[in-house]
C-alpha cells in the first residue's frame, strides 16, 4: 500500500482541485495521509482504505508515484474511469453486432479501436521484408546485376501488398460464430465502455442514451443492466458481491455528467439499511 502526506505548496494543484473521499465525504487537506487507486486514480484517506480492506475497482494495486494532473488523461481525449466492474460474460456474435450496427447516434458512439501494439508489432512482417530485399538489392548491386535488384524490388512490393490485402488486422465486430468474452465495463462521467478480452478494444454507450441503470442482486452476486431510451436492456452478470463494492459503484454512478435513475433491487436487508445513505441523498437512486 503507497501512502501520500498532501503538503503545500508541493501539492497546491491537488488541494485546488478541492478533493473529498469518495466515501465518507470529508475533504481531503494538507497534512492529510492519503492512497491513490491505481485504476481509477480516486484518492481516499488512508483510513477509508483500510476501511475498504485495501480494494477499488476489484483490485488492491495503489499509486506508488503522486499523479499530476496531466497523468490523468489518457491519450489526450478521456479521463481514467471512475470505476472498473470485472466481467465473464460470453456474448454471441449477433449481440456484437448489434452494438455495431446500432444506427441511433444517441446510443451509442462508434466502436473505439484501442491498438495498444508498437508500430514494430504491427509491421513485423512488412519490416524484414524490406531489409532482406535492401540487402539483396545492395549486394547485387555491387556485384553489378541490376536486373535482379528490380526483380526482387518488384517481388517485395508485391508480397508486402499481397500482405496488407489478405492478412489484414481482424476487425472488432467481424462475423463471427465464436462467443466474444467480456472483460471489463468501465464507468465514466459521460459513458459507459464495454471491453472484449481478446481484441483489447471496447465499445461505449453514451450516458444521454442511457434511461435507467438496474444492480439486481440474485443468489450471492449482482447483475448489471444497462436500459436505452427505448427499453432496450444489455444485461452483465459482474463480479460484485458485496456491499463495499455496491457501495463504491454507486459512489461512481451518481458522478455522472447527467442524472441517471438508478435503482438496486432485491437487496438483502441489511445491504438494504447500509446503502440508504444513497437513497436520502440522491433523488434519482432507488433501493429495492
Amino acid at each position: 500500500m503507497h501512502t501520500h502526506i498532501i503538503q503545500n505548496p508541493r501539492h497546491k494543484a491537488f488541494l485546488d482541485e478541492n478533493r473529498s473521499d469518495p466515501i465518507t465525504g470529508d475533504d481531503i487537506k494538507e497534512g492529510d495521509e492519503i492512497v491513490f487507486c491505481a485504476v481509477c486514480k480516486s484518492a481516499f484517506l488512508k483510513d477509508t482504505w483500510l476501511y475498504l480492506a485495501k480494494t477499488h475497482c476489484n483490485q488492491s494495486e495503489t499509486l506508488g508515484k503522486f499523479p499530476s494532473s496531466e497523468k490523468l488523461e489518457i491519450s489526450g481525449v478521456t479521463r481514467p474511469p471512475l470505476y472498473v466492474i470485472q466481467c465473464n460474460d460470453k456474448i454471441s456474435s449477433s449481440y456484437t453486432n448489434e452494438f455495431s450496427n446500432e444506427t441511433d447516434n444517441h446510443f451509442m458512439n462508434q466502436p473505439v479501436v484501442v491498438d495498444e501494439r508498437s508500430f514494430y508489432q504491427k509491421n513485423t512482417f512488412s519490416i524484414w521484408v524490406i531489409c532482406i530485399s535492401a540487402v539483396l538489392i545492395l549486394l547485387t548491386m555491387i556485384k553489378g546485376v541490376a536486373p535482379l535488384s528490380i526483380g526482387i524490388t518488384f517481388v517485395a512490393i508485391m508480397t508486402i501488398g499481397i500482405k496488407s490485402m489478405f492478412f489484414k488486422d481482424k476487425k472488432l465486430f467481424a462475423p463471427s460464430k465464436k462467443k466474444k468474452e467480456i472483460e471489463s465495463i468501465e464507468i465514466h462521467s459521460k459513458h459507459i465502455s464495454i471491453r472484449f478480452k481478446d481484441t483489447k478494444k471496447d465499445v461505449r454507450i453514451i450516458l444521454k442514451s442511457i434511461l435507467a441503470i438496474n444492480l439486481i442482486y440474485s443468489s450471492s452476486s449482482y447483475s448489471l443492466q444497462v436500459v436505452k431510451k427505448g427499453n432496450k436492456i444489455y444485461d452483465f452478470s459482474t463480479s460484485l458481491n458485496t456491499v463495499t463494492q455496491i457501495n463504491q459503484l454507486l459512489h461512481s454512478l451518481v458522478q455522472f455528467d447527467e442524472k441517471v435513475n438508478i435503482f438496486v433491487r432485491n437487496l438483502p436487508y441489511n445491504d438494504r439499511v447500509k446503502l440508504r445513505k444513497w437513497e436520502t441523498e440522491n433523488e434519482n437512486v432507488l433501493l429495492y
